[in-house]
């Protein structure tokens, strides 16, 4: 496995049988644990360098396979950054607690499992074209992640 196919994977989380996507969110949820106590900038940081390495592993991924699968299941970086946006978001508006991860997981993947507008434009969109593809993989979970944050950080204010 290359270096770059083995970070997109989130260290092999990708390639675990069934839902690859929940394996890698997971792989974000028990590292979050982590930085539970940090700071909005701290998770604001870790968001955008998983993003900017999820997009040029991706890319790097695809070009090695002549992008014949747009957004293969087994690059999961884009789960794991789409994770840290939802939780970095909360972390903005309130202390981060267990229940916050907890929410943030869960919303997140209903969101990124079923795509609602605006996410499936930029999942089918972007992946239309060689040059956007990458951008795509990690566009589509951010995007989850901000719906995401917006729905747990309304179920806080509830529980």
């Amino acid at each position: 496995m290359s270096i770059p196919a083995l970070i997109a994977s989130f260290f092999g989380l990708g390639y675990l049988p069934y839902m690859p996507g929940t394996w890698g969110t997971i792989g974000a949820f028990a590292l979050s644990f982590i930085f539970l106590p940090g700071s909005f900038n701290i998770l604001i940081g870790l968001t955008v360098l998983f993003t900017i390495l999820g997009w040029y592993v991706s890319d790097l991924c695809l070009k090695a396979t002549a992008h014949k699968n747009m957004d293969p299941s087994w690059i999961v970086i884009d789960e794991v950054a789409g994770y840290f946006c939802t939780i970095a978001i909360v972390a903005y508006f309130t202390p981060l607690k267990p229940l916050h991860l907890i929410l943030a997981f869960i919303f997140f993947r209903i969101f990124d499992i079923t795509k609602p507008w605006p996410i499936s434009w930029a999942d089918t969109y972007l992946a239309k074209s060689n040059t956007t593809a990458a951008f795509g993989i990690m566009a589509d979970d951010l995007i989850a992640g901000i719906l995401a944050a917006c729905f747990t950080l309304f179920a806080c204010r509830i529980f």
